[in-house]
């Protein structure tokens, strides 16, 4: 340990013995990326083509062992001493400058151990020797030596590298067939030739950028940290951007790369992108090609205004949305059924732009009302958009920024979230003192709207209603508590269908009925319930009764004979009437 009262007056870098033998570590010795770098380095020595052959050494299918080789036609390798040589590549001047190659490609295959053979191109009719040397983990560790063999190497020129894998040999193609994707070199494994494809391929615009080129796709599905830039062959994410336009999918960038010394990658493996400078200028030059991908559609898409002024600001002209929106449509209780979204339509003077979420029920309480004032038509109420924010058209509409209900019963008014808290869970029987006992059929329900315009002052309109709901969200049908006017024509079917509307999602556990049970039940004490309301209790039986009847047992009684049901105490009583014929020429 240094004495910390004699410090060093300078030091230097150095690398320590420790990082030999830790080099195993460096890669995570997987097929696909064992691959990866074996093709990096073909390329790299300028071969024309690569081969993979596989000679199975163990068929033990639970632990086979297979020896895969990759061999090219490249330059070859002159000094077998940089196979070892940590940190040190070995390649020209040139390539070293333009990819920066960490010269640990051979690692990757540090924990496997391999054979390399190999023979350096040289002049016309003059062979260079072959060589050949089997590096064990421990040669890569620096606790042996590895002893080089004059003889056996590819012919005229190039490196063979075999190595022991035991994967499945469908496991070693398909690892192969990764690597191999985007490969700018023909790659074959075991004589038929892999697949290959362009990184670009299917972009609907590209643009060439400081050393590697640009291709816009749309639509084109894209996950979480996929690759989005093609290094040689060698993919990885570097979180190019997107432009997500309002109505269509979004339009995503892929990067090419073809010379580009100013990009930097993590080294050894090249597995994520060093944050630079460039690295920033480069995902803003992606986002204005995407921008002039836009510009030359035809038609060119709905923007965000975010978009379309930072393509402005770069000189991009895009055109400016049609002033439409999304009419606006209640919610509806049930998160399995799935609507039609509606279609953009043109807004107007009279449009209402909804920037306002009330809970379901009062949507579809606001919804009848509005209906009946005349506002829920065409070119009235429109589904907010933030997208369009920034818009001289779309800033200057009216918004909806807030909907409150009131109720009024004996000349008192209260407002609707306060009679939720206040309401007991069940009864519906309000508990704060000086509420009236019930309001199950106020004198009179008021939504209102409070309007926005542009920078000018909030205004409020009062729209008339007929029915609102104490229950909150997700309440059973039995908690709902429909407040329905006096003076309402809602018929009980309406009050069922706004019940059904504004609470009924079906319940997914595992010991619930099917979805058309629970809906069905769900409308029977719906149905109940609003007969009960708007009619009488003796009425919501008989209707629950008939409907029983109906449902159950209607299938058993004979079709020409009347049929008496009395119960009393507990007791049922079943009567037949007389037969009644059938019309002449039909059948009994």
């Amino acid at each position: 340990m240094t004495d910390p009262s004699h410090l060093p007056a300078t030091i230097r870098a150095r690398v320590h013995e420790g990082a030999i033998d830790r080099v195993t570590r460096f890669f995570d010795a997987g097929l696909a990326q064992a691959f990866t770098e074996l093709i990096q380095n073909s390329r790299r020595s300028g071969a024309t083509r690569i081969a993979v052959t596989t000679e199975v050494v163990n068929d033990d299918q639970a632990s086979p062992t297979i020896r895969v080789t990759v061999s090219d036609d490249g330059d070859g390798i002159a000094d077998p001493a940089v196979l070892l040589s940590f940190g040190e590549s070995g390649w020209d001047q040139d390539t070293a400058q333009r990819e920066d190659p960490a010269g640990m490609g051979v690692y990757a295959l540090s924990k496997r151990g391999c054979t390399v053979s190999s023979r350096a191109r040289g002049p016309l009719l003059d062979l260079a020797p072959g060589w050949r040397v089997e590096l064990t983990p421990d040669c890569f560790l620096g606790k042996e030596e590895a002893a080089v063999v004059e003889g056996h190497a590819p012919w005229p020129h190039g490196t063979a590298i075999s190595f022991m894998a035991h994967e499945s040999l469908a496991t070693i193609e398909g690892a192969l067939a990764d690597a191999a994707r985007y490969c700018p070199l023909p790659v074959t494994f075991n004589g038929e030739p892999c697949k290959r494809k362009a990184f670009l391929d299917g972009a609907v615009h590209a643009e060439r950028w400081r050393g590697l080129a640009f291709g816009v796709f749309r639509n084109r599905l894209t996950g979480f940290n996929q690759p989005d830039l093609n290094f040689h062959g060698l993919t990885l994410s570097v979180r190019l951007p997107s432009v997500d336009p309002v109505e269509t999918g979004a339009w995503s960038v892929r990067a090419d790369i073809e010379a580009c010394p100013e990009l930097e990658l993590v080294l050894p493996a090249r597995r994520e992108a060093v944050e630079t400078e460039f690295l920033k200028e480069m995902r803003q030059a992606a986002r204005l090609t995407i921008y002039r991908a836009m510009a030359a559609a035809d038609p060119a898409p709905r923007i965000a205004f975010k978009d379309h002024k930072r393509a402005a600001e770069a000189g991009i002209p895009l055109p400016v949305p049609p002033a439409e929106l999304r009419p606006w449509r209640p919610g509806i209780a049930d998160i399995d059924d799935w609507r039609d979204t509606p279609s953009y339509a043109p807004v107007d003077s009279r449009t209402l732009v909804m920037a306002v979420d009330p809970e379901t029920q009062d949507q579809q309480a606001f919804w009848r009302a509005a209906d009946k004032a005349g506002i829920a038509g065409a070119g009235c109420l429109f589904e907010a958009d933030t997208r369009f924010e920034g818009y001289a058209w779309y800033d200057a509409l009216a918004r909806v920024t807030d909907l409150g209900i009131k109720v009024m019963e004996a000349g008192v008014t209260h407002a609707l979230d306060v009679l939720r808290e206040a309401s007991g869970p069940v009864s519906g029987v309000p508990t704060e003192p000086g509420l009236p006992d019930t309001l199950a059929r106020p004198d009179r329900i008021d939504m209102h709207l409070r309007i926005e315009r542009g920078d000018g002052p909030s205004e409020t309109m009062t729209v008339p209603a007929d029915v609102a709901f104490l229950g909150e969200d997700g309440s059973w049908v039995e908690d709902a508590r429909p407040l329905v006017t006096r003076d309402s024509k809602l018929t009980p079917m309406q009050l069922t269908r706004l019940l059904h509307a504004s609470y009924f999602s079906a319940s997914d556990d595992a010991d619930a009925d099917s979805y058309d049970t629970q809906s069905a039940r769900f409308d029977q004490d719906a149905t109940h319930m609003a007969i009960k309301l708007l009619a009488s209790e003796d009425e919501a039986r008989k209707h629950t009764i008939a409907e029983a009847v109906w449902r159950d047992i209607l299938w058993v009684m004979p079709r020409d004979r009347e049929v008496s049901i009395k119960v009393r105490d507990g007791k049922v009583a079943v009567e037949f009437g007389p037969a009644t014929p059938a019309p002449q020429g039909v059948a009994a």
